[in-house]
């Protein structure tokens, strides 16, 4: 593979000191802890709770011992990326159901990524509508996309499932994690890929031990 023909995507959220994060998980705090020129380099502390800003659930955050970013091989964290763009076409708190996504079943093959761009990462902030009140994948698209056999579903949101209730906030979870399936939130859609192009996307975790989640960076690819 020859890197000058590569170009890439980046598709992840920035982490900074304070930003948005799912409710009840605390925000991130960057602290500058040693200075240039006082110690002669700079670095910083960085606390954050796996599941904020742009990050991958693994079959841990449900399910004891199913893997994590240390057990599960790298292939299981890039495949083939297939947007789905729902940009327009849900309202706060509205559940994603079948009838929004089975219209790109054609698309959708065994092994993608299904990202899923609602246009929420264009809201981020700390709204009640960003904070609580964001569209989630129902049971019923869940299982669409577990019956399809792909490798991820991954949303613009803080959350996959949505808030204020075990229906809207487990049920996804736990059909796709439990079929192995990863779930990446708050996924960044850069202008450029919404093109109705299938691009290679990796979304390579830390190796925590036990990591229910881990911080990614999320990159698209394009042969150029």
């Amino acid at each position: 593979m020859d890197p000058k023909k590569i170009k890439l995507f980046d598709m992840s959220l920035s982490i900074y000191h304070g930003c948005p994060s799912y409710p009840k998980l605390g925000t991130p705090a960057v602290t500058r802890t040693c200075y240039r020129n006082r110690e002669g380099f700079n670095a910083e502390r960085l606390e954050i709770c796996t599941h904020v800003c742009t990050h991958v659930d693994t079959p841990e955050h449900f399910f004891d011992d199913a893997g994590d970013g240390v057990t599960l091989p790298l292939e299981r964290f890039w495949g083939p990326g297939a947007i789905l763009d729902l940009r327009g076409r849900v309202v706060a708190d509205q559940g994603i159901g079948l009838e929004l996504v089975r219209p790109f079943g054609d698309m959708i093959e065994a092994g993608d990524f299904v990202l899923i761009n609602t246009g929420w990462n264009k809201k981020r902030g700390f709204s009640v509508e960003y904070m609580r009140k964001w569209p989630w994948l129902d049971g019923a698209a869940s299982e669409f996309f577990r019956d399809k056999g792909v490798k991820a579903v991954g949303i613009d949101s803080i959350s996959l499932g949505g808030y204020g209730s075990r229906e809207k906030a487990q049920v996804c979870h736990e059909v796709l994690l439990g079929a192995g399936i990863l779930i990446i939130e708050e996924v960044f859609f850069p202008d450029e890929v919404m093109d109705g192009k299938k691009r290679l996307v990796s979304a390579f975790p830390l190796k925590i031990v036990k990591g229910s989640a881990s911080p990614i960076r999320l990159v698209a690819y394009e042969e150029i």
